[in-house]
């Protein structure tokens, strides 16, 4: 069995199942209170994983100002290196660390720029999609030490992970609102028939603020 860090998805949308609008804006789905529930798991994480396409959507400070706690290290996972030198990821302190997962296809300058403000890398070959081999960088990020991994997001990244039976763990917050169309939590698993389906527990829901959140572990 592949040693792995334990791994919780969690991410917010609406009641018909949207993380965002059609034009991309997700702030905010969830209420306060449920974003304050966001930065506890964090500082309960050694690492909290998003995509590319969220930090350049979103620009997430990815810490625990909500809440006490540390904040963990930030993991990106950006195949083309699209990390703008100014976002707030890419400010690097001791008490906020920056890891991003990149491929050899990334501008080697931008590398440099990024290293020299503290952002670590780590450079994988890349599939003839482009994509990353996930289990590859599962591995690794357990060989830093890192146990318990937070995914935020975006879909690709949550619909990556799940299809390749990395999670363990999934929260999803529940908002009162309703979208009708729009980016979908999760994407398309080439689950075909009902019997295939990915099938959880639940392991109990409750109501935080105007939302409701809803635990469940992944059937092994």
């Amino acid at each position: 069995m592949m040693k792995k860090p334990y791994i919780t998805l969690k991410f917010a949308q609406t009641l018909d199942g949207r993380i965002a609008a059609k034009d991309g804006s997700s702030k905010w789905i969830s209420s306060f209170p449920t974003r304050k529930f966001t930065h506890l798991l964090r500082a309960k994480s050694d690492a909290v994983l998003i995509g590319a396409k969220t930090v350049l959507t979103d620009n997430p400070s990815l810490t625990t100002r909500l809440a006490k706690g540390k904040n963990p290290i930030r993991i990106v996972i950006d195949g083309r290196l699209r990390l703008p030198l100014n976002a707030k990821i890419a400010k690097v302190t001791k008490k906020r660390r920056t890891i991003v997962i990149t491929t050899e296809r990334a501008p080697r300058r931008k590398i440099k720029l990024l290293k020299q403000k503290g952002i670590e890398f780590v450079i994988l070959p890349a599939s003839k999609g482009g994509n990353i081999d996930l289990k590859k960088i599962i591995r690794i990020l357990y060989t830093k030490g890192i146990r318990r991994i937070l995914v935020e997001g975006g879909s690709r990244i949550i619909t990556s992970f799940l299809k390749a039976g990395l999670v363990d763990r999934i929260i999803i917050v529940i908002s009162p609102k309703i979208l009708g169309s729009g980016i979908e939590s999760v994407g398309d698993l080439s689950i075909r028939n009902i019997n295939r389906a990915l099938k959880l527990r639940f392991k109990r829901a409750k109501r935080i603020g105007e939302d409701i959140i809803c635990v469940a572990c992944v059937k092994k």
